[in-house]
């Protein structure tokens, strides 16, 4: 054990200037216990924690608003409720101690993520209270710490250097973290009394085991997020208030935050976005003046989390507090518990159509009369009452939209609901396309941040059926905008948009069918609230993918992450589309032999191999740009092959690197080369397809 003191200059004015830190191992916490017995009260201690690279709680700070205890822990692997052997269960049993004495509350940011990995880590069974839950001023949006520190301790509270903070992981940092927290306890005790505790006591331990999987692989995936991107503009201007910029690329844009900096050429002019309007982001500057000449915007932090997030995490928050419970949906209990099909039914809602469907099994509908076989064997089991979860393995081309359209039209003829959704806003965008060529009626919600002046062209067909975000507001009614329209689509995300509950557009059109594309690149995890969510009307999801294409991003970071087609308990029930229509023959079979183990046939016009070419760069070197890679060579013969055999026709780039996506597009556009926007990295042309793609084969390293 040793004392030191930790800086906390910047950060809170008014408070202390400096912290005690008291540095100890799991084995030596009699002093942590001994601060329990001062008084006779509860002691709040505001928590913050470390994990390894493997999600191992490495070092946990205990912290009183005088005093901070760093506790070092053990890696112990994975371990989780029930411990493997005396000596890991006598590693933690000082601390357990600590955590498990009835006068010991935990209050932290994230508590339900704090609870699950203390308890994964050393069987304790722990109580926390959420901070976030406390009201705060923060301009609308879910409070952060800094907003909470400036509400209850300081005014004059150094936001930005508190929300540094949080991208940073030292043992001093999580001092300061967990010391803030529990200052802000302190002041807020009385409104913490009335808050709701998260427990895992009350938790079965089956699922406590599997909500800390789950949290694990998140908190894998948030500290993998990078903390500083390079912006790609157009222009930036002075404005009266500051700084207007143009965003050249949706990804890349600056988002209004308060959680984050926005650094120009690289520190010479500091602001932070206070505004966004399609591709315009305003700036207020705090530091220097706008630069003559701009060459570098550089966004730094993390910006707010998204609705789809805060109503993850906000579940998991509530199952702890008692409020929500995992066996409530089935679909929960069919995907982590493997609660078979035959048992499943009974406690899905009444789907008396589908019921009426299943006596006619043997008889096809017109809608699925141009499907083939492979396509007709999954839209059956897509409209029977005997498969409430359908899993589909479509390979490129296959026909997966059309399989979903020929469900939706059947559903349409019987005015039954249904929702589709899919991972991006392009999936969502290709299957409006295919539902409008076949005259099925529905309705797209679409956020207004991708729509206006970003994607408003890739809309323009389906604009009647297009509803945006905007337009939810004092005045808007649900059945007026929607109709009787039954088909609602959107993305995964949007899903979790509270203004979808808040302006009658659920209570309009139930969410009684969930169709799923691009499953194949989406953590399950995202789909538990929803399920939850929609348990008193969801009584059919059928999830269409293929996982032999991208996982899920960051699957390299959290290897344990699951797609749908991950279960081993489903995969003898996925059905498989067996006939894809895109690519040429020859390049189909390859494809269907590398890649499908020769179960993927092909349809075709175009039978010659000499509708595949390579050219050998061979001079060509790559070079790191960033945290990613480019080839100047290879640049500079993509340029050379659209002159002079694709200058004037339709035909797309695809290369594994952003770098690379970025230089070809300005060198395209130099050149005078039309198409010099339909560059694509791997992922961001997931969705898309092309007569004529430019592809670069070299061993990605998705960046």
């Amino acid at each position: 054990m040793s004392v030191s003191t930790v800086s906390t200059q910047g950060l809170v004015p008014d408070l202390a200037a400096t912290i005690a830190v008291v540095r100890l191992h799991q084995r030596n916490c009699r002093i942590v216990r001994d601060a329990l017995d001062v008084g006779s009260a509860s002691k709040v201690f505001g928590v913050s924690v470390r994990l390894s690279k493997r999600g191992a709680i490495e070092a946990l700070a205990l912290a009183t608003p005088t005093t901070v205890f760093l506790v070092s822990l053990n890696e112990v692997g994975t371990q989780q409720s029930s411990h493997k052997g005396a000596s890991a269960s006598s590693k933690h049993a000082k601390l357990r101690d600590v955590l498990e004495d009835p006068r010991c509350l935990l209050a932290g940011a994230d508590i339900a993520r704090t609870v699950l990995l203390l308890h994964r880590n050393t069987g304790a069974h722990v109580r926390g209270v959420e901070l976030l839950a406390l009201p705060a001023e923060s301009s609308g949006k879910p409070p952060s710490p800094a907003d909470l520190a400036s509400t209850y301790l300081s005014p004059r509270t150094g936001r930005r250097r508190i929300h540094a903070l949080w991208l940073r992981g030292s043992n001093d940092d999580m001092c300061r973290k967990a010391w803030i927290l529990a200052c802000i306890a302190e002041k807020a005790a009385d409104k913490i009394a009335n808050l709701v505790k998260a427990a895992t006591g009350t938790v079965p331990a089956q699922h406590l085991i599997c909500l800390s999987r789950l949290v694990v692989n998140v908190e894998r995936l948030d500290a993998d997020k990078p903390t500083s991107v390079e912006n790609e503009f157009d222009m930036i201007e002075t404005s009266a208030d500051g700084a207007v910029l143009r965003n050249a690329r949706y990804k890349t844009r600056v988002r209004a935050s308060a959680r984050t900096v926005v650094e120009i050429n690289g520190g010479e002019a500091k602001g932070q976005a206070v505004f966004t309007k399609g591709k315009s982001t305003g700036l207020a500057l705090f530091k220097g003046k706008l630069p003559i000449k701009v060459h570098k915007v550089r966004i730094i932090g993390r910006e707010d989390a998204t609705n789809a997030e805060r109503s993850r995490d906000g579940y998991v928050l509530s199952v702890l507090q008692g409020l929500s419970f995992l066996n409530t949906s089935a679909f929960v209990q069919m995907l982590w518990f493997e609660l078979s099909e035959t048992v499943a039914i009974p406690a899905l809602p009444s789907l008396l159509a589908e019921k009426d469907d299943h006596k006619q099994t043997s008889k096809i509908p017109q809608a699925f009369r141009k499907l083939n076989p492979s396509q007709c064997k999954v839209a059956m089991a897509m409209i029977s009452c005997g498969r409430p979860l359908v899993v589909a393995h479509g390979p490129p081309g296959t026909g997966k939209t059309s399989t979903i359209a020929a469900a939706l039209e059947h559903w349409q003829s019987s005015r039954q609901a249904a929702w589709v959704v899919a991972h991006s806003n392009v999936g969502v965008q290709n299957i409006a396309e295919s539902l409008f060529k076949r005259k099925i009626d529905f309705k797209l919600i679409v956020s207004k941040e991708f729509h206006f002046e970003w994607h408003e062209h890739l809309y323009e067909e389906i604009e009647h059926s297009v509803i945006r975000t905007d337009e939810f507001g004092k005045g808007f009614d649900a059945k007026n905008y929607i109709g009787y329209t039954k088909v609602i689509l959107c993305t995964l995300s949007m899903l979790s948009n509270p203004a979808l509950h808040n302006f009658g557009i659920f209570k309009h059109v139930p969410v009684e069918r969930l169709i799923v594309d691009e499953a194949s690149q989406i953590d399950t995890f995202e789909f538990m609230h929803l399920f939850d969510m929609c348990s008193a009307t969801l009584g059919k999801v059928c999830m269409f993918g293929d996982p032999k294409q991208l996982p899920p991003f960051g699957a390299e970071v959290a290897p344990k992450m699951k797609t749908i087609f991950d279960f081993e308990h489903l995969k003898n029930k996925a059905h498989f589309l067996d006939t894809q229509y895109r690519m040429p023959v020859p390049l189909g079979d390859f494809i269907s032999l590398a890649v499908y183990d020769s179960k993927l046939k092909s349809e075709h016009t175009i039978k010659d191999s000499s509708c595949v070419l390579f050219v050998d760069v061979r001079k060509g070197q790559e070079e790191r740009v960033g945290s990613s890679w480019k080839n100047a060579e290879e640049v500079n013969t993509i340029v050379n092959i659209a002159k002079k055999y694709y200058k004037n026709k339709h035909f797309c780039v695809i290369t594994p690197y952003d770098a690379q996506r970025a230089a070809i597009t300005v060198a395209l556009k130099a050149a005078g080369v039309a198409r010099f926007e339909h560059v694509y990295n791997v992922d961001s042309f997931q969705g898309e397809t092309s007569n004529i793609s430019l592809k670069f084969l070299t061993p990605p390293r998705r960046s």
